[in-house]
């Protein structure tokens, strides 16, 4: 099995995580901008970024046997995203919500998406050529 180049998988499974955690920040953003006059409702966050740079992910062994115990984690579609209270000093007189702060993370979260579709896309359309036997 070929382990690199074309046929390696590893971006492909990292991109379609990357959109799992883009449409769940989407849920969660407009969740808060539609709750913005809900008086007493707690903002959220998805938290992925924060996980992907801890200490599990520094940390990384080499595994020579298939038996050999793993050492950090390498793969990063095994990190889970997590909902959590955006613990915000923000006060807009009825709750935390900051609808200038959320409307960025709108945006922003919409060209992260936008651009991890793109590069997917753009990975799949080159396996297809490569299939068909076309060159890039």
């Amino acid at each position: 099995m070929i382990q690199t180049g074309l046929f390696n998988n590893d971006h492909l499974d990292s991109l379609k995580k990357a959109l799992d955690v883009y449409a769940k920040r989407h849920e969660v953003t407009v969740q808060n901008i539609s709750n913005v006059e809900t008086t007493g409702y707690r903002a959220q966050k998805v938290n992925f970024e924060d996980m992907l740079s801890g200490e599990n992910m520094r940390l990384r062994g080499y595994q020579t046997q298939p038996d050999h115990m793993r050492i950090g984690n390498d793969d990063p579609t095994h990190v889970q995203e997590r909902v959590e209270d955006a613990n915000t000093d923000f006060d807009n007189g009825i709750n935390n919500v900051d609808i200038d702060n959320e409307m960025t993370t709108l945006a922003t979260n919409d060209l992260s998406y936008r651009l991890a579709t793109r590069l997917l896309s753009g990975r799949y359309n080159t396996l297809r050529g490569a299939i068909r036997g076309r060159m890039a």
